[in-house]
């Protein structure tokens, strides 16, 4: 019978243990009501983890359960990133809408490159074919909008709650490098077990950064990231965000 390796073991059972606390942590706070997509995204990502504590690797059941949870795995992806635009934006609805607006029309045009393979009959023999031909785009295109709201909030002195530059900056480390690391894999499996043990390593250490970073407090103190180079030009830029937004909000009722 297969087995992950002894470090995949250890560091299977420290983000189990981790995802726990998180989760619980999260839920005596009250933040799994203000941060829904993630708890939800937490507790999808915690019934992955325990697939292979119950079901063996080499098993049909492992493959069946394995592409159900990635499933809901990028599905919750999906709707972090849309509840993330939804909080950042939260001051600036025009701007906001908009921007959810290019995120679902971007997804479902992933979605549909995806089913060109198929229709040119390179279809995929095994049901975890199928899973890769979709995932891919649609990683792409939640990994191009999350290094967007970064590159934003770099530049525009916008005052956010420190838990959620705490949500944000965890989701952008443990994202970018599971997309890359699944561009990696694409390339052939010479180094997949490396490529599997530094994934669960940053993704652990994303657990325990929220575990210990989010907190009920984090709700009332407000931070700014934006434009640090020149604190001076705050108002400025500040102010050009908002005529934006009204001529955004101004254009949507017409």
């Amino acid at each position: 019978m297969r087995q992950l390796p002894i470090e995949q073991q250890i560091l299977l059972v420290a983000q189990i243990a981790a995802l726990v606390a998180l989760s619980a942590r999260m839920s005596w706070d009250g933040l799994n009501k203000i941060y829904v997509y993630f708890f939800g995204y937490l507790v999808v990502e915690l019934l992955q983890l325990l697939v292979p504590v119950f079901v063996p690797l080499d098993s049909r059941l492992y493959r069946d359960a394995y592409v159900v949870t990635q499933a809901l795995v990028i599905c919750f992806s999906t709707l972090v990133v849309l509840e993330l635009y939804s909080i950042v934006l939260r001051g600036l609805p025009g701007i906001g809408n908009l921007s959810r607006r290019y995120i679902k029309a971007t997804l479902v045009l992933a979605v549909l490159i995806s089913l060109i393979p198929m229709s040119l009959e390179q279809t995929p023999n095994t049901v975890t074919g199928y899973l890769f031909i979709f995932q891919r785009p649609i990683m792409t295109s939640l990994l191009v909008f999350i290094l967007l709201i970064m590159a934003f909030l770099a530049y525009y002195p916008v005052p956010l709650g420190r838990n959620v530059l705490v949500y944000l900056s965890g989701y952008v480390v443990y994202f970018v490098t599971n997309a890359t690391t699944i561009f990696i894999r694409n390339l052939g499996h010479y180094w997949s077990r490396p490529i599997s043990d530094v994934q669960m390593l940053v993704y652990f250490t994303c657990l325990a950064f929220w575990l210990f970073a989010l907190s009920r407090s984090g709700e009332t103190k407000r931070m700014v990231v934006g434009h640090q180079w020149d604190p001076s030009d705050e108002g400025r830029l500040l102010a050009q965000l908002e005529a934006i937004n009204a001529s955004l909000l101004r254009s949507g009722k017409k």
